[in-house]
Order: structure tokens, then C-alpha cells, then sequence
């Protein structure tokens, strides 16, 4: 058991002392009894601590809630980032900063095949991403200046090197250790632990000025080292020179991942991974597609393209247009193949007013549907009353810009492509 709390006992250390007891052998246990309350009595904590109290009365307070703690983390872990954490020790804002298993696993593969041997990870924070490194066959030093987190990176982590310090004073003597083709990986934090937090998720909010990151965008690209690969964030407008690669999931975009030097052949690039596998298409700037009115089909692409620039290389393969120089609609006379577009049949234009698109709805006998307005600043809850629509499947209102003018499209969702 940790020590007790007691006056002569600083919060640090104190801190320090159970993070040390969960990587032990001694906490097991207890976190085995914590994980079991939890499940029992889910969305009920009063009743979990209550059954864990009974079942190890010896535990001091601190002690109970930091193993408590530690079973909500690993559920949250596995449901909200699909992650196998039954072994790993985490912490609030580790977890919301963390690397999702598949793209860290597809990074640490493309720095191998670049020719790396060694990584040094100048913030490891739990080891997602040096986990990765290690499985791709990497030697990976891991550096991290919280001491409580390093006592749980060195806890999932086991047979990597860590260092606890700040990263900046270890430099000099890690890069040392480095050979040219070796890389260094930095992944900022973006968050204050300590600012408000998102009513609705309750995360730390973003913050958006690379200035403001630990450490700021401007230490990180004067390291020196000739192969310096960060992690940032998707709205990261990377400089250039820079090799640049947008990532998503699921059609959500989780990271811009650069490099200092070309990690792959292709300078811009979006990689979207649905079901686990990824797509990956490459910015071709030369490469304009022509505007064209709605066709039979409209397709969405996955937000990790237009970020990366590649919605024209991207409509140029599977033979569509844009429906406006500044939309990221394209349309085309027949449906995509690709896995980063979803395929929409359009039904009609509604034109004039509310009342008229009301009876052209009617008409088409649509009474509940979708509205996609990411291009529109716009209320879906606005669009439906005006339309005297209810939420529901039967159709997708899509709201497009095409040139200065808004087009409301009528769509019926096609069944995605198969792979």
C-alpha cells in the first residue's frame, strides 16, 4: 500500500507514491476489485466505491479513488477509442490526447520503411504512440517530465527506455545517440489541463495557436535534427517544405501528421481508415476539375481531403466535377467506387419559397429527412421547419455552395462501396 497521507507528506509526492503503488504488483487486486465495482454498478460510482471499500477495507481514500479512477479511464479508453486498456495506467488528459492504435501503428510502419532504427519521443506522455514505435521494431527512448505519467509510461511501456525530464534539457544529449536517417517525434500538447472544458464533452478545450503548445511550433521545427516528424492538429497549416499527411477515422479527421523531410513520395496527402483500413489519396496541384450544375449524383468527400487539398486529384480519378469552385460537393453522372466519397442520387432542386419546396417535398412524398449543411452556416433545426419536415431517413436535404448562390438538393444516400 501507498503511505498513508499525512502532514510531512507534499501532494507531489504523495501523487508520485500512488502512481508508483498502481504500477505495482500490490495495486492489483485492487484494481482487479475496482474494474469488477465499476461494471456492477455502471453510471452508479456512490455504489462501485461502496462495494470496493467492502471488498478492500484497507484501502486509504486516495488510494480507492485513484483505482477507481483507473477503471472509468480503461472503460472510456475501450469505448470511446476502441483501445484494449485493461492493462494500461492512464490518466484524464493523456487519454483525450491520445493517438488512436491504427494511426499510430500506420505512422511507426511508414518510419521504418523510411529507414529509421531509432525514435526519440519527446513526449511520450502514456506511450500510445512510443507503443507503436516499439511494435514496428523501432528502439524508441521515451521522454517525459511529468514524473507521476512516467512512472505509468515506464508501466505500459515496459521494454522501451524512458527518461524522466523535460524533453528540451535531455535534447543535446539524446540526439547525440542519432543517426541521420533516426527520427525525433514530438507530438505538442494542445490542451491546458487547468482551462474551461467543453460543456458538452467536458475535454479541455483545443488551443489553436501553434505558439501556445507545449512546445510551441517554433522549437519544434528548430530542432536539430534533419528528421523531426511532429503530430498536430488538423487545422495545422504546415509550412513549406514541410511533408504533410491528414488522417481520419471514420470520417472524422484526427490529426495532421508532418515531417521535415519527404516520408513519403506525395508532399500533400489525406488518408481516411474506415473499418480499419486505410484509403489514401495524394494533393495533385496541377490538377483542376471543371464546375458543373448537380448531376445525377452527388458525392461527399471525407473531410481529410479537402484539408489536404486533394478534392480535385481525388474527383479527377473517379471521373466527377465540382459543384462549385468552392464547394467540397462534387457531382458525376453515375456513382463512386472510392471509399472517401459517399454517393448521394439526387432527386430534385427545391427553387422558390418555403412553400413551394414544402409542396415539392410533398410531391416526392418526403415527409422525414437528414440535412448536411457543413458548407451553409445554418441550423439543420431552421432548415426542417421551414421545409415542415421531421428528422428521419426518408431523404438528405444537401445544402451546397455554388459560386454566390445556396442550392438545396433533394438526395437519397446510396449504400457505400463495397471493398
Amino acid at each position: 500500500m501507498p503511505p498513508d497521507h499525512n502532514g510531512a507528506v507534499t501532494t507531489d509526492s504523495r501523487r508520485t507514491a500512488l502512481a508508483t503503488w498502481l504500477a505495482s504488483p500490490e495495486a492489483a487486486d485492487a484494481l482487479a476489485a475496482a474494474t469488477d465495482a465499476g461494471a456492477a454498478h455502471p453510471g452508479d460510482p456512490l455504489t462501485a466505491a461502496a462495494r470496493l471499500r467492502r471488498a478492500h477495507p484497507e484501502l486509504a481514500p486516495d488510494a480507492a479513488a485513484a483505482v477507481l479512477e483507473q477503471a472509468d479511464l480503461r472503460r472510456l479508453a475501450h469505448t470511446r477509442y476502441a483501445m484494449v486498456a485493461d492493462d494500461l495506467l492512464l490518466t484524464r488528459d493523456g487519454l483525450e490526447a491520445a493517438t488512436r492504435p491504427e494511426v499510430a501503428e500506420r505512422r511507426a510502419a511508414l518510419v521504418r520503411e523510411a529507414g529509421a532504427t531509432r525514435v526519440v519521443d519527446l513526449t511520450a506522455g502514456l506511450g500510445f504512440d512510443t507503443t507503436a514505435f516499439a511494435g514496428a521494431g523501432l528502439s524508441v527512448v521515451a521522454v517525459e517530465r511529468d514524473p507521476v505519467v512516467a512512472t505509468f509510461l515506464r508501466h505500459n511501456c515496459p521494454s522501451v527506455d524512458v527518461v524522466a525530464a523535460d524533453a528540451l534539457a535531455a535534447l543535446p544529449t539524446l540526439l547525440a545517440d542519432l543517426s541521420p536517417q533516426d527520427v525525433v517525434f514530438v507530438d505538442p500538447a494542445r490542451r491546458d489541463p487547468s482551462a474551461a472544458r467543453d460543456a458538452r464533452t467536458a475535454r479541455a478545450r483545443p488551443e489553436r495557436d501553434p505558439e501556445l503548445w507545449s512546445p510551441p511550433w517554433s522549437t519544434v521545427a528548430a530542432l536539430d535534427h534533419p528528421r523531426i516528424l511532429a503530430k498536430v492538429s488538423p487545422g495545422f497549416r504546415p509550412p513549406d517544405g514541410w511533408w504533410a499527411q491528414w488522417v481520419s477515422v471514420d470520417r472524422t479527421v484526427v490529426e495532421c501528421c508532418v515531417a521535415s523531410w519527404p516520408l513519403t513520395a506525395d508532399a500533400r496527402s489525406a488518408v481516411a481508415i474506415h473499418d480499419g483500413r486505410p484509403t489514401v489519396v495524394a494533393a495533385r496541384p496541377e490538377v483542376r476539375v471543371d464546375v458543373s450544375e448537380p448531376l445525377a449524383w452527388v458525392h461527399e468527400p471525407d473531410p481529410a481531403v479537402p484539408r489536404a487539398g486533394a478534392l480535385d486529384a481525388l474527383a479527377a480519378d473517379q471521373g466527377l466535377l465540382r459543384i462549385g469552385p468552392d464547394s467540397t460537393w462534387l457531382t458525376g453522372t453515375h456513382a463512386a467506387s472510392s471509399p472517401m466519397l459517399r454517393n448521394y442520387e439526387v432527386l430534385d432542386e427545391l427553387r422558390g419559397s418555403a412553400r413551394e419546396q414544402r409542396r415539392q417535398l410533398a410531391r416526392l412524398g418526403i415527409r422525414r429527412v437528414a440535412v448536411k449543411s457543413r458548407e451553409v452556416e445554418v441550423d439543420p433545426r431552421t432548415v426542417l421547419r421551414a421545409l415542415g419536415a421531421e428528422e428521419g431517413p426518408d431523404a438528405v436535404i444537401v445544402l451546397a455552395r455554388s459560386g454566390s448562390r445556396t442550392m438545396t438538393l433533394v438526395t437519397r444516400a446510396a449504400a457505400p462501396p463495397a471493398r
